[in-house]
């Protein structure tokens, strides 16, 4: 066996996937009606396994199940997950070889092979796993040694042999264990089981050497006269009628057994077919619903047979199934049937209501146009015009033959026995085998065959007007005459609405006519108008001679666009309102007061600006109509409307269908409506080099497998939780991610979902391909997610919940509301004794407070109220007080001298409150009892009287300045730089003097400088206040800016430049308060 996969695989490896390909849905004796949808999955998109053994759709999930030679795959419609064969006796053998999955009765799924067997069950974070049972098989049998080679359900007992053994499980245990003989060594040796099948409620093995045994009272029972198969292999068995069983050989051919009897068939084609294609083992041939049995062959594909043995259809390689090697099968519930290869799988849609004829067909281009000529299909394409060959055998494919006229059609007509393509560089006539050139005139539209002599085709152009073309019995062709319409305007498009009567639609937009002709060709034309402008046109204020559009320019006057549309009852007109019309015996336009919004509002596919001008040439018309139902169809975006036209005018919409698995984004427009049996069938042209047929009322009767959404895993901030979890964390769940999937695999690319989280949110979210739902940052409480799905056919699944609940995070605990209870508790009692302490500290507080402010006024009470008013001088000071009370001061006394001159104070004392105000309190003091000396002189005085009435470590800094007429003399002690601003130089200059605060050090000598003081200097004077005050990023405000400040100023008023330097020290605080008192005294020699 390993010989022969190894062989197979070097075969076949390199099949890939094929989505969509086609066989004939034929059934015997009918016509074919195109190919039926094969989804082929690729070695690579199963994840490339060595080689595919088994399939299964479970019933309970909806999900796929592949056993393969590296194991078991899973297939959720979205991703393929392998699942691992582990187990303490699978591990110990290295084995995953799976040969056979089987589902029982309850839908519990068991997998078995090499040295394995177990069950796949849902693992706790929502992922499948293989469950060993290994350790069930009794003592008495070597598990190591065991392959199971297929299985089988019965009475909800799975049924198992191995080469040497029949096994039973019964869900709990292996109950019972069948040895038919001894067996001999070697491959296909005396006493080896070949197979067991199971047909119907039966069981019965194939043992090499000796024939086929039936279980029976729950014993094998060897089956009288089964001799003939003790050498031959028996490789299917299933149930005919009248209690037959059909048993098929791949060395004996099909054999009927009835009763120990066994008589070979008649049907010498599927002898064949099984004996040349070597039909494949299978353990169970299960019949489709409608009591076909499908066959498995290893070189032929798929055979399909009814209950008497009669060849339905044949399905593969040339069918687009990836290999004619198939391994296993499985139908589902909808038919539909799920094959193995050795290295690929496919999934075959065997219904027939939806089929299609593509490139694999030999279609070539965009089909512009179908019609049915003499009981055959055929189509245009952006390519050529073809014709559906249909096949009457079921071991034949339908064809598609290309009639090769070479061109690009524009339209095409059967005329007699012929076929007339009218193409992008001529016309041509196909007789028989022979293209005749028709015509060589490019611009010809609108082919018809007319209904006055068959031997006269009239065609449409846009200079000569309507072309008359005669045809001989030959063959010949000849044009016998064109007319403009009123000999004056070329021709878009023709229809033939009567015999002899051409509705007829003028180049340019130049309006609708009715052409009357007779079968020389001559013709007449009459204007085709609304009643409304029919009316417009009989009065007499307007000319009647306004032929065309063209010649109208009264605003009045809205000429309408007419479309002609093909029914049931014959043509009627509907304008660019909608508004709907009939003929009548003078076939002038008569109202039916209806409208056809109700079916144009749904959205039509083929209807629009280049539409129209498709349906008037007759390229491809937007409507078809049902020559047995006498009903219209339109293409939707939604599926497609069948419409009934009554003589009265009035329409109804019959009925309502989906497209099903048809993509209508695909859909070129190309529709038409014809009969199977007494079923509707449509025939669709696609965009993809397609032609599709859809029997829509089957369609809607088929089975549909009821698909729920599976929700796969859970994740809480990426962690993987139990999906039975249902009390989430709240700092786990800040992250909270929900991944779903839905097994439903027609157009799986097309299947949408929406979701919603109860509890957060009320509302749906948009149906969206998303597989997953995200949510964060979810408050405490009670949630459910639901989930639903839609599929390619508009089907809603039921609705998925899961529900579950996030805990409050610990501080939103039961518990810690009682412990926040007992800190409150606390909390008031120390609230309590603080309130008592703040009391007493109140009290403290506002006897500090009452000190502050009187220090406050002791050291307002020490500034000038008003400044100086001295001649050639300008003078301004102020103080920007900080939190607490400081110590600066500033003060100006004047001279009784000759030269008029003042003296100018500046000073700072150390700390805050009432002790910096009795500093300045006493230099005020001492200054005003001061004899007129040299500044320097001055400090030194003051100097010696502070340190004589020691106040600790109160300290005074001080600048002591006497202006003159021209000059001043300046002295410090510990103060911040002066600035004198030169007006002549335009420099301002540093005035920096070093020295000791008074009370610093008894009888400490100061500095005195002299400096020339000319109209227009500026000296300023401060406290440290200024340059330390830091903002916010504690960057002190500093000397540059300070000098900046005064250069950009000098001309100004020094109340001016004092408001400057306050409105800048505003702007660094960003409007706080200094940390330190800020004074400034600025004087401007003005004269």
């Amino acid at each position: 066996m390993k010989l022969t996969i190894n062989f197979f695989f070097l075969l076949l490896n390199l099949f890939t996937v094929s989505n969509l390909l086609g066989q004939d849905a034929k059934l015997s004796g009918s016509k074919s009606l195109g190919n039926i949808e094969i989804k082929n999955y690729s070695n690579k998109f199963l994840e490339r396994p060595e080689s595919v053994w088994s399939v299964i759709r479970s019933n309970k999930s909806k999900k796929v199940y592949f056993g393969t030679y590296g194991g078991i795959l899973e297939y959720d419609g979205k991703n393929v997950n392998t699942i691992s064969v582990d187990g303490e006796i699978e591990n110990e053998i290295a084995t995953s070889f799976t040969r056979t999955l089987v589902e029982d009765s309850e839908n519990n799924l068991y997998a078995a092979g090499r040295g394995f067997f177990g069950k796949i069950v849902n693992g706790p974070y929502g992922n499948s796993e293989y469950l060993s049972l290994m350790e069930k098989i009794p003592d008495s049998i070597n598990p190591y040694t065991q392959v199971f080679w297929g299985g089988v359900n019965k009475e909800n007992s799975i049924y198992l042999y191995s080469r040497d053994l029949v096994l039973r499980y019964d869900g709990n245990s292996f109950d019972r264990v069948w040895k038919l003989s001894e067996r001999e060594e070697g491959v296909d040796s005396y006493g080896t089981i070949q197979t067991l099948i199971k047909v119907d409620d039966r069981i019965f093995v194939r043992v090499w050497g000796i024939g086929l045994f039936e279980l029976k009272n729950d014993e094998f029972k060897f089956i009288e006269n089964s001799e003939i198969y003790s050498n031959n292999r028996i490789e299917s068995m299933v149930s005919l009628s009248q209690d037959k069983i059909a048993i098929f050989s791949s060395t004996l051919g099909v054999i009927i057994y009835n009763e120990s009897q066994f008589i070979p068939s008649k049907n010498r084609v599927l002898n064949n077919w099984v004996k040349e294609k070597l039909i494949y083992n299978t353990s169970e041939t299960k019949k489709l619903s409608d009591g076909r049995i499908p066959l498995i062959s290893f070189e032929g594909g798929i055979m399909i047979v009814d209950d008497q043995l009669k060849i339905i259809d044949l399905i593969d390689l040339n069918d687009g199934l990836s290999s004619n090697s198939i391994t296993s099968i499985h139908i589902d519930t909808n038919d539909d049937l799920y094959t193995t290869s050795l290295l690929s799988a496919s999934k075959i849609r065997l219904s027939n209501s939806i089929t299609s004829f593509g490139e694999s067909n030999g279609i070539k281009g965009l089909v512009q146009s179908i019609k049915k000529i003499k009981g055959d299909i055929y189509f245009s394409t952006t390519e050529d015009v073809f014709k559906v060959e249909s096949s009457y055998s079921p071991m034949f494919n339908s064809n598609i033959k290309d009639l090769e006229f070479n061109d690009i059609p524009k339209n095409f007509i059967q005329v007699g026995n012929n076929i007339l393509s009218v193409n992008n560089l001529n016309t041509l006539l196909l007789k028989g085998k022979n293209k005749i050139l028709f015509s060589s005139d490019r611009q010809l539209e609108s082919p018809v065959q007319s209904m006055l002599a068959k031997d006269i085709v009239i065609m449409s152009h846009p200079n000569d007007g309507v072309v008359f073309f005669k045809i001989s019995n030959s063959g010949s062709v000849r044009k016998i005459r064109s007319r403009k319409i009123f000999g004056q305007v070329g021709v878009l498009g023709i229809k033939e609405i009567a015999k002899g009567v051409l509705f007829i639609e003028a180049i340019n937009g130049e309006g609708s006519f009715i052409g009357k002709y007779d079968k020389f060709g001559n013709i007449s034309f009459t204007r085709l108008l609304t009643p409304n402008n029919e009316t417009v046109f009989s009065n007499e204020e307007y000319p009647k001679d306004q032929l065309f559009n063209s010649n109208i320019s009264n605003e009045d006057i809205e000429i309408l666009e007419l479309n002609i549309l093909e029914t049931g009852i014959g043509f009627l007109i509907f304008d660019q309102t909608l508004d709907l019309y009939q003929f009548s015996e003078e076939y002038k336009l008569i109202e039916t007061g209806k409208n056809l919004l109700p079916i144009f509002e749904r959205d039509l596919l083929n209807f629009d600006s280049f539409a129209r001008f498709a349906n008037i040439t007759g390229r491809q018309n937007f409507t078809t109509v049902n020559q047995k139902t006498k009903n219209n169809w339109f293409l939707t975006a939604d599926g497609l409307l069948e419409v009934n036209f009554r003589l009265d005018g009035d329409f109804q919409i019959e009925s309502e269908y989906p497209f099903g698995i048809i993509d209508p984004n695909e859909l070129s427009g190309a529709i038409l409506a014809d009969n199977q049996g007494e079923e509707s069938i449509l025939w669709l042209g696609s965009k993809d080099s397609k032609v599709i047929s859809y029997l829509p009322d089957q369609y809607s009767k088929e089975n549909k497998i009821d698909v729920l959404p599976v929700i796969d895993e859970i994740t809480l901030n990426d962690q993987y939780t139990l999906l039975n979890d249902t009390d989430y964390s709240y700092n786990k769940s800040r992250n909270l991610k929900i991944k779903f999937s839905f097994p439903s695999f027609d157009k799986v690319e097309e299947n949408l979902f929406r979701y919603r989280l109860i509890g957060l949110n009320e509302n749906w979210s948009e149906w969206n391909k998303t597989m997953e739902g995200v949510f964060t940052n979810l408050f405490e409480g009670d949630y459910t997610f639901e989930i639903q799905a839609l599929d390619a056919n508009f089907n809603e699944s039921e609705i998925v919940t899961h529900k579950f609940s996030i805990n409050p995070p610990w501080y939103r605990s039961y518990i810690a509301y009682l412990l926040y209870v007992v800190i409150i508790a606390i909390s008031i009692w120390l609230f309590g004794k603080l309130q008592a302490k703040r009391s007493l500290s109140k009290a403290e507080n506002e006897r500090r407070e009452k000190d502050l402010e009187e220090a406050k006024q002791i050291q307002e009470s020490m500034l000038p109220k008003t400044f100086p008013q001295i001649e050639g001088l300008s003078i301004a000071a102020g103080l920007i007080t900080s939190t607490e009370v400081g110590g600066d001061y500033y003060d100006f006394f004047e001279s009784n001298d000759k030269d008029n001159s003042i003296h100018v104070i500046c000073g700072d004392a150390t700390g805050h409150g009432t002790a910096a105000g009795m500093m300045v309190s006493i230099i005020k003091s001492a200054l005003n009892g001061l004899p007129v000396l040299p500044v320097n002189e001055i400090l030194e005085r003051l100097n010696n009287i502070v340190k004589k009435i020691n106040l600790g470590r109160l300290r005074m800094s001080l600048n002591v300045v006497k202006i003159n007429k021209n000059e001043f003399e300046i002295s410090a002690a510990a103060m911040p730089p002066s600035y004198l601003f030169n007006a002549k130089s335009k420099k301002c200059e540093e005035i920096m003097i070093e020295g000791l605060p008074l009370g610093g050090l008894k009888d400490e000598k100061f500095t005195m400088l002299k400096k020339s003081f000319q109209k227009g200097d500026v000296l300023v004077m401060l406290s440290d206040g200024l340059p330390e005050a830091s903002d916010e990023n504690n960057e002190m405000y500093d000397y540059d800016r300070i000098v900046d400040l005064i250069t950009k100023n000098h001309t100004k008023e020094p109340e001016e430049i004092k408001e400057e330097f306050f409105s800048s020290l505003n702007s660094w605080l960003n409007g706080g308060i200094p940390d330190d008192d800020v004074t400034l005294v600025i004087v401007k020699k003005v004269a």
